[in-house]
């Protein structure tokens, strides 16, 4: 009788052994696909903020939409034209298109691709608008020639050779120094021209542009 018993207990032991060794891995293999699916879980929820803090938010106004669209319209050529020739700062060339055209919405760029107010001709193309010009400190409305480029990269190109040309001396790396000789030297008749600009470059952080 004990030996029966002893047998039917080392039955017991070797079973329940066995149930035990196969609940231990299917307990290990639900923490490994468990493990994977809340690695992936974490992953993908990571990705999905990143993917949120790159879209504009929902409160953007449609203004500010338009804004975020123009500076992006006008850097991006700027950058590019800047890294070739370094000659005018990607944050003056974008404050000054924000300030000369409004936004974009100036007849002068819409029609003829001109956001800086570059008077003259571009091979051999000009038209007249009219436009505003500080006269002995007043303010007067005349019609003046203005340039007409094939596009936005042309007139910033163009923009940049005349700028340097005429207005800033090379290797100005500095976007106040930048503003404050551009009205010094007359690209503008505004007498607050250049705390215009800096105010704008400012407001907006376009100085990000000059790191590219």
């Amino acid at each position: 009788m004990e030996t029966q018993f002893l047998a039917k207990k080392k039955r017991r032991s070797k079973k329940n052994n066995s149930q035990g060794v196969a609940t231990l891995i299917f307990l290990l293999a639900l923490f490994v696909i468990g493990g994977g699916l809340g690695v992936r879980y974490v992953m993908n929820n990571i990705e999905s903020r990143q993917e949120q803090a790159n879209k504009p938010t929902n409160s953007e106004t449609p203004e500010q939409r338009q804004q975020r669209k123009f500076i992006d319209s006008v850097a991006k050529p700027a950058i590019n034209v800047y890294k070739d020739n370094h000659q005018v700062l990607p944050s003056i060339v974008v404050a000054q298109a924000i300030i000369e055209s409004n936004w974009g919405h100036s007849q002068l760029y819409q029609q003829a691709n001109n956001p800086f107010g570059i008077k003259g001709s571009y091979n051999g193309r000009t038209k007249s608008f009219p436009t505003t010009e500080y006269i002995n400190g007043k303010e007067e409305r005349i019609n003046a020639n203005f340039r007409v480029y094939p596009n936005l990269e042309a007139s910033i190109l163009d923009h940049d050779a005349v700028v340097a040309q005429q207005f800033l001396p090379a290797h100005v790396t500095n976007y106040r120094t930048a503003a404050k000789l551009l009205q010094q030297n007359g690209y503008a008749t505004d007498p607050t021209y250049a705390k215009k600009l800096i105010n704008v470059i400012n407001t907006y952080s376009l100085n990000r542009f000059d790191g590219y």
